[in-house]
Protein backbone atom coordinates (compact mmCIF):
# COMPACT_ATOMS: atom_id res chain seq x y z
CA UNK A 1 0.00 0.00 0.00
CA UNK A 2 1.78 2.97 -1.22
CA UNK A 3 1.62 6.85 0.85
CA UNK A 4 -0.82 8.54 -2.03
CA UNK A 5 -3.09 5.96 -2.03
CA UNK A 6 -3.74 5.81 1.77
CA UNK A 7 -3.97 9.48 1.77
CA UNK A 8 -7.10 9.48 -0.07
CA UNK A 9 -10.10 11.18 1.49
CA UNK A 10 -12.17 8.22 1.71
CA UNK A 11 -9.26 5.77 3.17
CA UNK A 12 -8.25 8.72 5.59
CA UNK A 13 -8.77 8.14 9.14
CA UNK A 14 -10.36 10.24 11.05
CA UNK A 15 -7.32 11.28 13.28
CA UNK A 16 -4.57 10.58 11.21
CA UNK A 17 -2.02 10.55 14.75
CA UNK A 18 -4.07 7.94 15.56
CA UNK A 19 -2.06 4.77 13.93
CA UNK A 20 -3.32 1.14 13.55
CA UNK A 21 -2.73 -1.27 16.08
CA UNK A 22 -2.71 -4.86 16.55
CA UNK A 23 -6.14 -5.93 18.86
CA UNK A 24 -5.51 -7.98 21.75
CA UNK A 25 -7.05 -11.52 22.78
CA UNK A 26 -7.90 -11.97 26.35
CA UNK A 27 -8.69 -15.32 27.61
CA UNK A 28 -12.72 -15.33 28.24
CA UNK A 29 -12.58 -19.13 30.23
CA UNK A 30 -10.55 -17.75 33.34
CA UNK A 31 -12.62 -15.23 35.67
CA UNK A 32 -10.98 -13.39 38.80
CA UNK A 33 -13.34 -13.16 41.90
CA UNK A 34 -15.39 -10.45 42.16
CA UNK A 35 -13.77 -7.38 44.38
CA UNK A 36 -15.47 -7.57 47.58
CA UNK A 37 -14.77 -10.97 47.83
CA UNK A 38 -10.67 -9.96 47.52
CA UNK A 39 -11.61 -7.11 50.09
CA UNK A 40 -10.54 -7.56 53.71
CA UNK A 41 -11.45 -4.74 56.96
CA UNK A 42 -10.58 -5.55 60.32
CA UNK A 43 -13.29 -5.82 62.54
CA UNK A 44 -15.51 -3.48 63.31
CA UNK A 45 -13.94 -1.38 60.83
CA UNK A 46 -15.68 2.18 60.14
CA UNK A 47 -18.09 1.83 62.87
CA UNK A 48 -16.81 5.51 64.67
CA UNK A 49 -17.35 7.16 61.74
CA UNK A 50 -21.21 8.08 62.54
CA UNK A 51 -19.76 9.91 65.12
CA UNK A 52 -17.30 11.37 63.52
CA UNK A 53 -20.39 12.99 61.16
CA UNK A 54 -22.22 13.91 63.97
CA UNK A 55 -19.48 15.86 65.97
CA UNK A 56 -18.81 17.59 62.22
CA UNK A 57 -22.87 18.40 61.58
CA UNK A 58 -22.94 19.81 65.10
CA UNK A 59 -19.87 22.39 64.90
CA UNK A 60 -20.81 23.08 61.60
CA UNK A 61 -24.69 24.35 62.93
CA UNK A 62 -22.84 25.75 66.19
CA UNK A 63 -21.00 27.92 63.92
CA UNK A 64 -23.69 28.94 61.02
CA UNK A 65 -25.92 29.80 64.21
CA UNK A 66 -22.99 32.33 65.30
CA UNK A 67 -22.45 34.06 62.07
CA UNK A 68 -26.46 34.34 61.80
CA UNK A 69 -26.60 36.25 64.85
Amino acid sequence: MSQQSRDRPKDAPLNPALKSGTEKVYPTETSTPAPFDSASTKGRGGEGWPIIWLVVTVACVALAIYFLL
